[in-house]
């Protein structure tokens, strides 16, 4: 996949190899930067991802424009999440009549332990995946509540249940220390999630695997 900028020389950015930073000090080149990347239309205003000789679809990349809403237990998430439960995991006959087997013990002992009600009771019949990881409460676990781990276990979602090829994370330096943003820049590598920074301040410094392209309030590009 290609990060290309039209208006920087033709500058490209290869995501699977680098993470591209995108230092636009221009508001409105930030904003035209934002809507190629979340609505991409032909021609591009800006930038444009190719994935081989096509524009990247809009569906394949997620924008993440606040870092605090980041949320791994969102119903559509975990909704997708259960579901490659269902598809992988227990797509294997074993480990699905194990489960219907568990499943089945407890429902005995759940009528059993009720029959001192005076009341008809009956089970669903059939109880699915989802129902069962639900019912436990399965979510995506992290360490801690730091950006950074939140970031990192997307990362890893987004490239397991196939979520997106592109993660676009707006500001997100002005959050997390050097030593964080390289951990989660390494996890996107090796998970081959193509990573935009989109940024509105300039800094001189590189970190590990950046590409930047900077344009400042001159329209002066440069590209590091």
């Amino acid at each position: 996949m290609i990060l290309r900028a039209y208006n920087c020389d033709n500058a490209e950015i290869d995501l699977l190899e680098n993470i591209a930073v995108l230092e636009l000090t221009r508001p409105e080149i930030f904003n035209n930067v934002l809507l190629d990347l979340t609505d991409p239309v032909f021609p591009a205003r800006e930038v444009a991802v190719e994935d081989g000789e096509r524009l990247l679809d809009a569906s394949a990349i997620t924008c993440v424009s606040d870092m605090f809403d980041l949320s791994l237990s969102g119903k559509t998430l975990l909704g997708k999440l259960y579901k490659h439960i269902d598809n992988t995991v227990f797509s294997d006959p074993e480990e699905r009549l194990n489960l219907d087997n568990s499943i089945s013990r407890l429902r005995q002992y759940l009528l059993g332990a009720l029959k001192c009600l005076n009341i008809d009771l009956e089970t669903s019949p059939k109880v699915e995946v989802k129902d069962v990881c639900a019912m436990l409460g399965l979510t995506p676990f992290c360490a801690t509540d730091s950006i950074a781990c939140k970031l990192e276990q997307f990362v890893t979602l987004c490239a397991e249940l196939r979520l997106c090829k592109v993660l676009v994370l707006v500001q997100a330096k002005a959050y997390m220390d050097d030593l964080s943003l390289e951990s989660v820049y390494r996890n996107a590598l090796r998970n081959r999630v193509g990573l935009i920074m989109l940024e509105s301040v300039h800094r001189q410094e590189k970190l590990y695997a950046e590409k930047k392209i900077f344009v400042d309030r001159d329209y002066s590009d440069i590209i590091l």
